[in-house]
C-alpha cells in the first residue's frame, strides 16, 4: 500500500516537472514585444485629442474617444498586438518594412 502511494506521488512529480520544462506551445510575447510600438500610439492619440480647450457635452465626448482610441491601442484585439501575433518570427512586433502596422492611431 505504502509502495504503490509511493509510486503514484513520484509518478505525479515527474510529470508534473515534465510538463513544466517542456511547454507545449509557447505564447508569443507580443504586449512585451510591441512595447515601444504601443506606446508611440498611445503618445500619437494624445497629441493629437487634445480636450482641455473644449466644454460641457464636447468635452466630455473628446475625453470619451480619446480613451477608446488609447484602450484600442493597448488591446489585445488591437491593430498592433493582431499584426505581432500574424508574423510567424517569435521575436519581432512588427515587419522589417513595418507593412503591418499601418493604423497606429484608430479613430
Amino acid at each position: 500500500m505504502r509502495l504503490r502511494r509511493r509510486a503514484m506521488v513520484t509518478a505525479t512529480i515527474a510529470l508534473g516537472l515534465l510538463a513544466g520544462v517542456l511547454p507545449a506551445d509557447a505564447a508569443k510575447p507580443c504586449h512585451k514585444l510591441c512595447r515601444d510600438e504601443v506606446r508611440a500610439c498611445m503618445n500619437a492619440v494624445r497629441g493629437t485629442l487634445e480636450c482641455s480647450r473644449l466644454r460641457s457635452a464636447e468635452r466630455r465626448t473628446c475625453r470619451r474617444d480619446r480613451r477608446r482610441a488609447l484602450r484600442t491601442c493597448r488591446a489585445a484585439k488591437g491593430p498592433i498586438i493582431q499584426a505581432c501575433r500574424a508574423l510567424p518570427d517569435p521575436t519581432a512586433c512588427s515587419s522589417p518594412s513595418g507593412a503591418f502596422i499601418d493604423e497606429r492611431v484608430p479613430f
